[in-house]
């Protein structure tokens, strides 16, 4: 009980620090290429709330302040997914209602790290085809990945050894 509470004063105060910073709260989502498939999180509000409409995302989160937007990608990839990844390229950045989204096209370096680090923020992980419609993606990752799927798929085909 005591760790609930002092993730929702996490939580807390990362909402207020968003807040007096008028929603510039910097981002990362990673689109983690393997082959022709994309890796995919549950969304962290389902894993909490625990509903049956799991929405997907692509792993990724906040900024720290002071850190660069590469060093949070390495970051967070690794607490989430414990992958080491190479970034190939920023694809772009995108707006929701609280945050500034950078989005960027990596592969892993070995596959076999992967794993669900924090099972109260996700509940699986999973490999899918970049051209899955029925993938349930939540509305921003969605819109990201129609916007960027062309960059994508030129990337993908190009072997991780040139990249």
């Amino acid at each position: 009980m005591k760790k609930f509470f002092k993730k929702s004063y996490d939580f807390i105060y990362w909402e207020i620090f968003n807040r007096l910073k008028k929603n510039n709260q910097n981002v990362v989502c990673v689109v983690i290429i393997k082959d022709h498939e994309i890796l995919i999180q549950t969304a962290q509000r389902n894993a909490l709330v625990h509903t049956d409409d799991t929405q997907y995302v692509f792993p990724g989160g906040k900024v720290e302040p002071g850190e660069s937007l590469i060093a949070a990608t390495h970051r967070e990839i690794k607490e989430e997914t414990n992958l080491n990844i190479d970034v190939i390229k920023k694809l772009g950045s995108t707006r929701n209602n609280k945050y500034k989204l950078h989005w960027f096209i990596c592969r892993p370096t070995d596959v076999s790290l992967l794993r669900v680090v924090e099972p109260h923020k996700q509940k699986e992980l999973k490999w899918v085809d970049l051209n899955d419609d029925t993938v349930n993606f939540t509305p921003k990752n969605k819109e990201a990945l129609d916007k960027f799927r062309s960059e994508i798929e030129k990337i993908m085909k190009i072997p991780p050894e040139t990249t």
